[in-house]
C-alpha cells in the first residue's frame, strides 16, 4: 500500500522544481556571457603577463554568479532553519517521552491497589440483578400503570370532579407501590424462613390496605350522597370494587417483589463490583493509551527528521549540480579562449581543474555530520 504524499513533500518537490528551472535558466545565460568573456581576454599577450598569473585572477565574475546560486539555493532551503528544527523535534520527542513515563508510572500506582481490592464474586449475580431491573420493575410499572387506570374508573363512577379522581387514583398507585416494596422486606426479615408465618404476616400487612381503602371508598360514596340526596335509592356502587383493585395489585406486587427483588446486601455489592471495574477498566485503558502513545513517538519523531533530512538532501544535490554546471561553464570558457588564442593562454591553466577554478562556499556538503540522527 502506498504511503500518502503529505504537504510537506508537496512543498519539497516544488521548491526542487522551481530552483532546477532558475539554476538552469541562469546557468545558459552565465555560459553565453562567459564566451563572450573568453573574447574578450583572447587579445591579451599572455606571453607577458607574470609567471604567478593564474586563471582564477581572471574568472572573478563566474566564480561569483554560480556563488550567488549556492546563496540563492540556501535561501530557499533555509538548511540552517530546518536543522534547529529537527533539533527541536528532538528535543520535544524526548520532553514527551519524560512526561508520558511519568503519567505511566502513576497510572500503574493506581491499577495496583485496585486489583488488589477488586473482588469479581459479585459478578455472578449478575443475572438475578438484570433480570429484576429489566424484567421485572417494568412488570411492576405496567402493574401501576393497570391499577392507576382502575382507581381512576373506580373513583370516576363514585361521583365528584374528574381530575380529583384522577389525582387520587394517581396518589393511591403511588401509595401501593412503596408499600408493596416496603412489606417483603419485613415479611422475610420477621418470617424467619417460616412459610405459615410468612403468609400470616402477609395477611397482617395486608390489613392497612384492605381497611384504608375501603373506608376511603366508602366516605367517597358518602360525600357523593350527601351532594346529590335524590340519588340514594339508585346508587348502588360498593366501596369494595376500589379496595379489591388496590389490594389485588398489592397482592401481586409483594409477590413478585418479595419473591425475584435481589437482597439489599446484592445489589450493594454489584454496584460496588461494578464501578470498581470501571476505574480498573478506565485506568486499564488510559494505560494503553499512554503506551500506544509512547510507541507512535518514535516513528513520528523519524517522519519529522526524514522531511527535513530531505530538504537537507535536496540542498545538498542541488549544489552538486550547481558545482557540475560551474565546471561545465569553465570547460567551455577554457575552450573558447583555447580557440581564441591558439594555445597561447595555456600559461593560465595547470591542467588540474581543482586547482584551477576557485571553490565555492558549499552549506550542504556534511548533513549527515550536523542533522540529528534519525
Amino acid at each position: 500500500m502506498k504511503r500518502k504524499t503529505t504537504q510537506q513533500e508537496k512543498i519539497t518537490r516544488l521548491i526542487d522544481i522551481e530552483l532546477s528551472e532558475y539554476i538552469n535558466k541562469q546557468d545558459v545565460a552565465y555560459r553565453e556571457e562567459h564566451l563572450r568573456t573568453a573574447t574578450k581576454l583572447s587579445v591579451l599577450n599572455f606571453n607577458s603577463l607574470p609567471k604567478k598569473a593564474k586563471v582564477s585572477d581572471f574568472i572573478g565574475a563566474l566564480t561569483s554568479d554560480y556563488q550567488h546560486l549556492v546563496d540563492y539555493t540556501d535561501g530557499n532551503l533555509t538548511g540552517d532553519v530546518q536543522k534547529l528544527k529537527g533539533q527541536a523535534h528532538i528535543s520535544d520527542t524526548q520532553d514527551e517521552q519524560v512526561d508520558i513515563e511519568r503519567q505511566i508510572s502513576d497510572v500503574q500506582n493506581k491499577i495496583v491497589p485496585l486489583k488488589g481490592k477488586f473482588d469479581d464474586t459479585p459478578k455472578k449475580y449478575l443475572p438475578e440483578i438484570r433480570k429484576w431491573f429489566w424484567l421485572f420493575i417494568p412488570l411492576l410499572i405496567l402493574i401501576a400503570t393497570m391499577e392507576l387506570i382502575s382507581n381512576f374508573d373506580s373513583l370516576d363512577s363514585l361521583g365528584g370532579n374528574r381530575i380529583s379522581s384522577f389525582g387520587l387514583a394517581f396518589l393511591t398507585g403511588i401509595i401501593v407501590y412503596w408499600y408493596a416494596h416496603f412489606i417483603p422486606g419485613k415479611i422475610k426479615k420477621y418470617g424467619n424462613n417460616n412459610p405459615k408465618r410468612e403468609l400470616l404476616l402477609f395477611f397482617f400487612f395486608l390489613i392497612p390496605i384492605l381497611v384504608v381503602f375501603y373506608f376511603f371508598s366508602l366516605m367517597r360514596i358518602q360525600y357523593t350522597i350527601a351532594l346529590n340526596p335524590q340519588m340514594v335509592e339508585v346508587y348502588t356502587t360498593s366501596p369494595w370494587v376500589f379496595t379489591i383493585i388496590n389490594a389485588f395489585a398489592y397482592t401481586i406486587s409483594c409477590w413478585i417483589i418479595w419473591a425475584f427483588k435481589p437482597s439489599h446486601k446484592m445489589i450493594l455489592a454489584y454496584k460496588k463490583y461494578r464501578n470498581d471495574l470501571i476505574e480498573l477498566q478506565k485506568a486499564e485503558q488510559e494505560l494503553e493509551d499512554l503506551h500506544q502513545r509512547q510507541a507512535a513517538l518514535q516513528p513520528e519523531l523519524r517522519e519529522k527528521l526524514t522531511l527535513r533530512y530531505e530538504i537537507l538532501r535536496l540542498g545538498k544535490q542541488t549544489e552538486d549540480e550547481i558545482v557540475t554546471k560551474m565546471r561545465g561553464c569553465f570547460e567551455l570558457f577554457k575552450m573558447e579562449l583555447y580557440l581564441k588564442t591558439n594555445g597561447t593562454c595555456g600559461v593560465l591553466f595547470t591542467g588540474d581543474i581543482d586547482k584551477d577554478l576557485p571553490k565555492l562556499k558549499l552549506n550542504y556538503q556534511n548533513i549527515n555530520d550536523k542533522f540529528p540522527a534519525i
